[in-house]
């Protein structure tokens, strides 16, 4: 299913749903954000017709909340959606209804994958490289979740934009519920290796045999700990940064 949007167009819209937090408020969330990225697309739509452009913009000035990443299937299908909205082939409210029934189940998935999975992922991976050097550290955070992060958007609101049969298609396909749980086992992986390394480190350069131990009892307690946050689905994302901050400040010459 092809879409009239010009590549243009549909650039403008891609890069505009990064800023969809850009304007947080208590009575519409992200919903500033969310007009913002569409409205390259409303603009060729209602080219002509300013009228309808100006409902079409007060029709995303509604309420609207959700994990900014999986944010991208919603932007492209509900661009898809104005589409045929602007050219008479349905009803407008549609959208919001469309809007209203994923953006809920997209923010619980985008949480448990981004925020519960992907990110205390590279956080861990990062932290144990920062051993080595700081920077090293930070580059591996950045490149380990972007390379998902990123294609994951691309993905998202190519699917968006073929429809909404294409956007339920993708979520199907994408099968992020396997990928978290994946991804947070490689976490508690990678923490309980964190920890090892650091107490390791340290309680070498420590000396006495009393040392030694108690370093090497509390690198065990933070194993523990991050598989206990872990089976109770608390997200350790907060307590690796700042293990990794830890880390850094700590090795930083």
């Amino acid at each position: 299913m092809t879409t009239g949007l010009s590549p243009s167009g549909r650039r403008r819209v891609w890069l505009r749903q990064f800023l969809i937090q850009g304007c947080w408020n208590y009575e519409g969330m992200q919903n500033v954000g969310f007009a913002y990225a569409i409205l390259p697309a409303l603009r060729e739509f209602y080219a002509g017709r300013p009228d309808e452009a100006l409902k079409a913009v007060k029709r995303h000035l509604e309420f609207f909340n959700t994990q900014p990443a999986m944010g991208a299937v919603i932007v492209g299908a509900s661009v898809r959606l104005e589409e045929r909205v602007a050219a008479g082939e349905v009803d407008p409210r549609s959208i919001g209804t469309f809007k209203v029934g994923l953006m809920g189940s997209l923010g619980a998935i985008g949480d448990a994958f981004f925020w519960g999975a992907l990110r205390p992922m590279a956080s861990a991976a990062g932290a144990i490289l920062a051993l080595l050097h700081p920077l090293l550290g930070i580059a591996t955070l950045l490149i380990l979740y972007n390379a998902a992060h990123l294609p994951m958007r691309f993905r998202a609101f190519a699917a968006g934009m073929e429809g909404q049969e294409g956007a339920v298609g993708w979520l199907k396909q994408a099968a992020l519920n396997v990928k978290t749980e994946d991804r947070k086992l490689a976490a508690a992986v990678l923490g309980g290796a964190y920890g090892g390394a650091y107490i390791g480190r340290y309680a070498l350069q420590g000396g006495d045999a009393l040392h030694t131990v108690v370093l090497f009892v509390l690198g065990a307690a933070m194993v523990r700990l991050f598989t206990a946050l872990f089976r109770k689905a608390v997200s350790p994302s907060d307590i690796l940064s700042f293990l990794f901050l830890l880390g850094v400040l700590i090795l930083w010459d």
